[in-house]
């Protein structure tokens, strides 16, 4: 069911379509520990192809590529974690020049990306609703230090951005060109049940379509890889 005054992009996918796809992932990971490293990294390229000689009823692919790099701090157990990726969609085949549906776009915002914002809350919108894009570039830095056992202290930035276009910067109506916050966390290790992040952003540059104010956030993981 779609609200008859949602916007018009949104309106025009009602219903429920078929997909068939296929995906491919190549990883290097030189990391030193996996639950908290503080040396090495992990890279690794997606891609996915749907539609054309697979069938289905949508063809489009998709390219990204993620990285994330660990460096001792300045002190006795400080860390660096250093996040970077990019991605692109684009329709192909009999699809070529229609929109990519909206469940398969890229959207930036909450735990794992923009944490000063809503989930999925950054990109281009459409009557105040977000519509995601088919270009987006994300970043982070973050420096984490034991404060007690199995408890860490954690300052963060991070930055980036959704497009409308394939292979396109350029902004829709209202965007600026990047989004960014900075932000403070805890890292908790429980017996048991593992590790727990909370943080809490502060967004700084940001588009009309997003509040100023911070926002907490809430994942299970020392490091934001993922």
């Amino acid at each position: 069911n779609v609200d008859p005054e949602a916007p018009k992009i949104i309106r025009d996918e009602p219903g429920s379509r078929m997909v068939s796809k296929v995906g491919a992932s190549l990883a290097y990971d030189t990391r030193n520990n996996v639950q908290l490293p503080n040396r090495g990294q992990r890279t690794e390229l997606f891609s996915e192809v749907a539609g054309g000689p697979l069938g289905g009823e949508t063809d489009f692919y998709k390219l990204e590529t993620r990285t994330s790099w660990y460096f001792p701090g300045f002190f006795e157990g400080n860390v660096w974690e250093l996040r970077g990726r990019a991605g692109v969609t684009e329709s192909y085949g009999s699809s070529a020049g229609d929109p990519v549906p909206l469940f398969d776009r890229y959207f930036l915002g909450g735990v794992g990306s923009l944490r000063g914002y809503k989930y999925r809350g950054v990109g281009p919108y459409s009557e105040e609703e977000p519509i995601g894009g088919n270009t987006y570039w994300f970043g982070s830095v973050e420096y984490s230090v034991p404060i007690i056992e199995r408890l860490r202290f954690a300052v963060f930035y991070d930055i980036g951005n959704v497009y409308r276009d394939a292979y396109s910067f350029a902004l829709a109506e209202g965007q600026k060109f990047y989004n960014d916050n900075w932000g403070v966390g805890i890292r908790l290790n429980i017996p048991r049940l593992g590790p727990l992040r909370l943080d809490y952003g502060i967004p700084m540059t940001h588009d009309e379509f997003s509040r100023g104010s911070g926002r907490f956030q809430f994942s299970v993981s020392y490091t934001a890889d993922y």
